[in-house]
């Protein structure tokens, strides 16, 4: 075969998707560029490089119950900088991303970034504060209203004390998080250390594992900053089916006290019928039908009564009188649920 009939590869696609199609004729002045491919629309795309002996590793579940640790912290952690700084916070979770941790440590270079352990899941992951949240906070404590000027602060170390601040502040979002896992998964945070550069911060064994990167948006007064956690899929990855079906909320003793204390006061408003049977006699069908006006039943006189509520027994008694009037003294009290009332009224 010769040259002008090979079959010439076009690649095409999007972030997403690729298509391959083999020509089987072409001309020789058709050349294809390394780095821009003609799509069949005539637009023009980039070609990002696919390196196969890399283990790319796919999520395709959602991870619902991350995300409902991720909703829990940002409530309680933005009451706990409002009792730091008190000045009116608000930190906003956004959605999970799911990306290499290579391109993670590129958009977090110049952050302060901590390595935290979640014990006892194994690896370290990474608690990140943007510079903006550091120095608004450090202004905000020593008095001032959270300005800040870039110009000043760009590209500096942390002072030593901004670190210490930094650390007050790590050791709140620490305390804060550990609490928001307790309901899905009991785990303990443990602060290791903190880098200013990336590059120190390997929680991975390669920069194109896959990790889960948490972004908060904070917002201090008029000021504007973010806050990152990021954890290893692999960190998560046998408690995983844990995190996509989070188990159901068991309700506490607590609780159960105050259901039982609201259906016990319930239940004391109702109005309920008293029968006490003071006698049964058993016959058959013919001797019933034999029966006539003026007939006489012989019966035993009872000592002790069953007194029932809706046909269920709930207490027993002897029968006599009382001023006059016929009445049950009682004796026993035959249901558990009554006793359980009994139980509240005392505790009211």
């Amino acid at each position: 075969m010769s040259d002008k009939h090979k079959p010439i590869i076009d690649i095409s696609g999007d972030n997403d998707t690729m298509v391959v199609s083999a020509n089987s004729v072409a001309n020789e002045d058709n050349a294809i560029d390394n780095n821009v491919v003609s799509l069949p629309s005539g637009k023009k795309a980039d070609v990002k490089p696919y390196d196969l002996s890399v283990k790319h590793r796919f999520i395709p579940e959602r991870l619902t119950a991350l995300e409902i640790i991720n909703e829990r912290f940002a409530r309680q952690f933005r009451i706990g900088l409002f009792n730091l700084l008190r000045r009116n916070t608000d930190v906003i979770a956004s959605p999970i991303e799911t990306q290499t941790f290579k391109y993670f440590s590129n958009i977090s270079s110049t952050y302060h970034l901590n390595l935290v352990h979640l014990n006892p899941l194994r690896g370290s992951c990474l608690f990140s504060f943007s510079p903006e949240l550091v120095f608004i906070v450090v202004d905000t404590l020593f008095g001032g209203d959270g300005h800040t000027n870039k110009v000043a602060t760009e590209g500096r170390e942390f002072t030593h004390t901004e670190q210490q601040i930094i650390k007050r502040v790590l050791e709140l979002a620490l305390t804060i998080y550990q609490s928001a896992w307790a309901d899905i998964y009991s785990v303990e945070t443990e602060y290791t250390r903190s880098e200013i550069q990336s590059k120190f911060t390997n929680i991975t064994t390669s920069p194109d594992d896959v990790v889960l990167t948490s972004k908060f948006k904070i917002e201090i007064g008029s000021f504007k900053a973010t806050f990152y956690i990021c954890i290893p899929y692999a960190m998560v990855e046998p408690i995983k089916e844990l995190l996509i079906k989070p188990p159901i909320e068991q309700q506490t003793y607590q609780d159960d006290n105050v259901w039982m204390s609201s259906l016990t006061s319930g239940i004391k408003q109702s109005t309920v019928e008293l029968v006490a049977n003071f006698v049964r006699i058993h016959t058959s069908v013919s001797k019933l039908l034999a029966l006539k006006t003026n007939d006489i039943l012989m019966i035993d006189k009872p000592n002790q009564l069953d007194v029932t509520v809706g046909g269920v027994p709930v207490l027993k008694g002897y029968y006599g009188k009382v001023n006059k009037q016929y009445a049950i003294q009682v004796e026993q009290v035959i249901n558990p649920v009554i006793e359980q009332l009994n139980e509240g009224m005392q505790n009211d």
